[in-house]
């Protein structure tokens, strides 16, 4: 079990005025970081904006064909010029959003010492539980959260027992939440199939490998992230910049900002969107449509004055059972026939490993330019 001491709400309880110099991040990376609510303020009047998009004239009979084209061409414009978008319409009642948040700020809210019982071991191969990003890099940077991870879909493959059992609530509402993203990523995969020019049950039964017969679902993996207070939010971030592994990934927030998104040369900060369901595009889909749409780099910011939580439920093809590339009917279509393929066929599993290596490798790449250039000097 993790000890108490290697917990960032812990760090931060106690007062300090600077963080432990394994949270800070290098010099080429803080040009652009600060207060997450200081960096929301001041954004507020820029003009640049994460796309909204109302989604339920998809499947309203009211808004006829006209309406139904017009929320496609939506969703797809915002996932092949930002690879994010706020959704609103999306069916899930204002009441269960409430209730998924409630559990988890009730977990949150217990002492560190009753979250232990939760926690995971990542060294040992169990992922799921109560955690912290300890190591994100090969040189022990550090990331300013806490987490709580678990399957949350299919149900025959969930492991109830790594839940909280604290709140009571939170089993029966998670659950439930995790079946209506279920149907609502089915939802989104059949606009962005149609985006493609494909028939809307192509995206999911690719992710699913049903072409070949096989009766695989979509994962839903829910991270919960707790980003406590930070005293210099200058030197650190809560999640480093990154691109989601998943298809699509779905998030919801506590009201704190902190989530931007890099879009156009730089960062935007994403605003408070009331009602709405944050929605990224994934390398899975990335791969799936040939880039056409784009897997958003994205990172969380931290500041000095809230506690900032997010949801984030990732859906993904099965680990090994799938084989993900681009779909080959986007090579034999009118205009689509000049394009080649941009990525290799690989499982979901071996994309993983593959961008793990690639960081590590990366990583190692800097930290030998950076002795050579002191040996040099």
């Amino acid at each position: 079990m993790a000890g108490v001491e290697l917990r960032v709400e812990a760090l931060s309880l106690r007062g300090l005025s600077d963080i432990p110099p394994e949270y800070v991040r290098p010099e080429e990376e803080r040009t652009d970081l600060g207060d997450a609510l200081e960096l929301a303020l001041a954004a507020s009047g820029d003009p640049l904006r994460i796309p909204v998009v109302d989604i339920s004239a998809f499947d309203d009979a009211a808004a006829g064909e006209e309406g139904r084209r017009a929320c496609v061409d939506a969703v797809r414009a915002a996932a092949e010029e930002w690879g994010v978008l706020h959704i609103a319409g999306h069916g899930i009642p204002a009441d269960v959003m409430d209730g998924l948040r409630a559990a988890g700020e009730a977990f949150f809210a217990l002492p560190i010492e009753a979250k232990e019982a939760y926690a995971n071991d990542p060294a040992g191969g169990r992922m799921q539980g109560y955690g912290s990003r300890l190591a994100a890099n090969a040189s022990g940077q550090r990331e300013w959260e806490d987490y709580l991870f678990h399957l949350v879909h299919p149900d025959h493959l969930t492991d109830e027992a790594l839940w909280p059992a604290h709140p009571p609530d939170y089993v029966p509402v998670t659950r439930d939440f995790g079946a209506r993203v279920r149907s609502l990523a089915s939802k989104l995969l059949a606009i962005l199939s149609l985006g493609l020019g494909q028939p809307e049950e192509m995206l999911e039964r690719r992710l699913q490998g049903q072409e070949h017969g096989d009766d695989n679902d979509l994962l839903l993996q829910l991270k919960i992230n707790y980003y406590p207070r930070c005293p210099q939010p200058d030197l650190a971030v809560g999640v480093e910049a990154h691109t989601d592994v998943s298809a699509l990934s779905f998030i919801l927030h506590n009201g704190v900002p902190g989530l931007q998104v890099h879009h156009a040369g730089r960062w935007v900060t994403a605003r408070a969107e009331p009602g709405t369901i944050v929605v990224h595009v994934g390398d899975a889909l990335e791969i799936l449509s040939n880039g056409r749409y784009t897997s958003v780099l994205h990172r969380g910011l931290v500041n000095r004055e809230a506690v900032r939580i997010s949801w984030v439920v990732f859906c993904e093809p099965p680990p090994e059972a799938v084989l993900l590339q681009p779909l080959p009917e986007l090579f034999t279509d009118g205009a689509g026939a000049a394009e080649q393929p941009l990525f290799a066929p690989r499982t979901f599993k071996q994309h993983l490993q593959c961008k793990l290596f690639k960081k590590k490798q990366d990583q190692k790449d800097k930290d030998v330019a950076a002795a050579s250039m002191e040996s040099a000097n």
